[in-house]
């Protein structure tokens, strides 16, 4: 079964064309587990990682996980690695109902695709390890907790396997409290 989220509010503006949308996160749907993934990647060093949060129906912190990526090209396959790595993490832990978000509509478009490379069929052949899932492409505003542990795996070093995180690092504190909250973006 397949939903959609609202997280989203278009405001008309009188003198701009284009209007104001607010933003913000919301939690899945009782029963359900959000995934939060993204990727980061610099050309300096041809540095890419990883990053990624679980949280569930109540919006509660349940694991959040860093990598600095060995192999990594772009920011496109820093995305995917993220969501790769993010589901193979929830699915050894027994989540099985995932609502799987990413910044990144080129790579949600790529794994919804009929065809592609190594990093999407390896993530394809994982939704049939959980009972429900969903792919949604979110604002990066909403996105911000994926974001930081995301940047976190820039600081790790290529050598260290995945960190897994049983409770929210004081790093990411500040942003899961926005999430928390229902902190409003403006795009």
């Amino acid at each position: 079964r397949l939903f959609t989220s609202t997280n989203m509010q278009i405001l008309p503006q009188e003198d701009n064309p284009r209007p104001t949308r607010l933003v913000w996160w919301t939690p899945p749907p009782r029963g359900f587990f959000k995934l939060n993934c993204d990727g980061a990647f610099t050309v300096y060093g041809n540095k890419g990682a990883a990053g990624g949060v679980l949280r569930d129906w109540k919006g509660e912190f349940i694991l959040g996980f860093s990598d600095a990526l060995i192999e990594c090209s772009s920011a496109l396959e820093a995305e995917l690695w993220a969501i790769k790595i993010g589901m193979q993490t929830a699915v050894a832990r027994g989540y099985r109902n995932l609502i799987v978000e990413s910044d990144s509509l080129k790579a949600i478009q790529i794994i919804n695709a009929d065809k592609g490379a190594f990093l999407r069929s390896s993530i394809q052949h994982m939704t049939r390890m959980v009972d429900r899932i969903c792919w949604n492409h979110v604002y990066r505003e909403t996105n911000s907790v994926a974001d930081g542990f995301a940047k976190h795996g820039l600081s790790l070093s290529q050598d260290q396997s995945i960190r897994v995180f049983e409770s929210a690092p004081d790093f990411i504190e500040s942003r899961l409290y926005g999430d928390r909250i229902g902190k409003i973006y403006c795009r």
